[in-house]
């Protein structure tokens, strides 16, 4: 694996904006050694308990997403993207049963894949979040091992979430699942499975979504503020679901809802309060998965409620395996194939992003701030072109946010 000049501290990944949360820092070198701190924003970053080791900051270095994003080599089946990643089919469908499709995000592709997983056997249970019922704002992780584990977990987490605190116990315990998480997600659980044989022998799918970055929590609670609801009188959150692209709404112990659309929620770009290390992810699409589920809608945004379709990309033979037997069993169906230029309409902000980072990347190092290792070539094909006009606003646009502090923390 590609490193940086020198082993790097946990100060020095969360003071440099770089830790996402995910929780298997904490998982891997264990309780006494990293807790975490619940943050106003909502991301759990972890604190260390006691000074680490070498040995201890090294395992940090190489399983944290925040630091090295690889992409494997692509399966025998599969040709390679430099935009897209590994591809074996690009498809278009939902999940049959009409309830999944209704209640979970989009066409409840990734529910449905989760359901049939259970229901034929292939792993014991699916690890993946559910919300809080406590802080309905926020995610807890979940091994479901019934269908209705799976749909009271479905629909989408909008803020930051933590689902690998609970993987050193999953693989301790020596049963197969499959794994639902954010593209981070899954690059930290493939830079564990590189010191640790126990994943791929254990983690027999790794189910993703097309990822638009996670928001700091002050994005739901003036939400909320607008609704006169405080969080602690919340008793539910929906996010998205009930519908594509469904309401995000708050129902309060005492009877009362507020709701907006997706569409006025996400209208406004400067109001989403990305993460910083979102802002530099150089793979939000999945590259590492087995399959990736997105959004569908044509020009990257819907224009109103309809019933609900995902696109799928199949990455790898595993993946291929699994939609074909999903089909069979008529827990998913299937009505267009696409290629790539589908994948472009429909997730424009995706290929500005992936066109972008090499440049977003140039300033950082340009001003002596850490960015992830990306073990990706795809970069430098789609990169904008040094010199360009693209690539220059990219880049002032990351000295911008250097500027403003973005990616410093306490």
């Amino acid at each position: 694996m590609t490193k940086h000049d020198q082993l790097l501290s946990l100060e020095d990944i969360i003071g440099n904006g770089l830790c996402m949360g995910c929780g298997i820092c904490r998982s891997v070198l264990g309780p006494d050694v990293l807790t975490h701190s619940d943050e106003a924003d909502g991301l759990e970053r972890p604190r260390e308990i006691r000074p680490m080791s070498q040995g201890e900051t090294a395992t940090l270095n190489a399983i944290c997403p925040g630091l090295h994003v690889s992409v494997p080599e692509p399966d025998d089946e599969a040709s390679s993207d430099p935009m897209w990643g590994n591809i074996i089919r690009i498809t278009h469908g939902y999940a049959s049963d009409p309830e999944v499709r209704f209640r979970a995000a989009t066409g409840g592709a990734t529910t449905a894949l989760a359901l049939h997983i259970l229901e034929s056997g292939k792993a014991d249970y699916i690890l993946h979040l559910v919300a809080d019922p406590d802080r309905p704002f926020m995610s807890k992780t979940q091994r479901s091992y019934t269908a209705q584990d799976v749909i009271n977990a479905s629909g989408s987490r909008y803020a930051a979430t933590a689902p690998l605190t609970d993987i050193s116990a999953a693989l301790d315990d020596g049963r197969p699942f499959a794994f639902v998480g954010k593209p981070c997600d899954i690059t930290a659980l493939n830079n564990l499975a590189r010191i640790d044989d126990r994943v791929d022998a254990l983690c027999r799918y790794k189910l993703t979504i097309v990822c638009g970055g996670f928001s700091e929590l002050s994005k739901f609670t003036e939400l909320l503020a607008d609704w006169d609801m405080r969080e602690k009188d919340v008793s539910r959150f929906s996010y998205r679901g009930y519908g594509c692209p469904g309401p995000t709404f708050a129902e309060t112990k005492d009877g009362r809802r507020g709701e907006t659309t997706y569409r006025d929620l996400w209208a406004e770009a400067s109001a989403w309060r990305s993460f910083y290390r979102c802002k530099i992810c150089p793979d939000a699409i999945g590259l590492s998965a087995d399959i990736a589920a997105l959004d569908v809608w044509p020009g990257g945004a819907p224009v109103g409620e309809d019933e609900g379709w995902n696109g799928f990309i199949i990455r790898t033979t595993a993946g291929r395996e699994l939609i074909d037997d999903a089909l069979a069993a008529g827990a998913i169906t299937f009505d267009a194939e696409h290629d790539t230029a589908m994948l472009d309409d429909c997730q424009p902000h995706q290929v500005r992003k992936r066109r972008a980072i090499r440049a977003r990347y140039a300033a950082l190092a340009e001003a002596g701030v850490l960015h992830p290792i990306t073990e990706d070539g795809g970069l430098d094909t789609v990169a904008y072109e040094p010199g360009s006009e693209q690539y220059d606003w990219e880049q002032a646009g990351t000295r911008m946010r250097l500027e403003r502090g973005d990616h410093l923390r306490d």
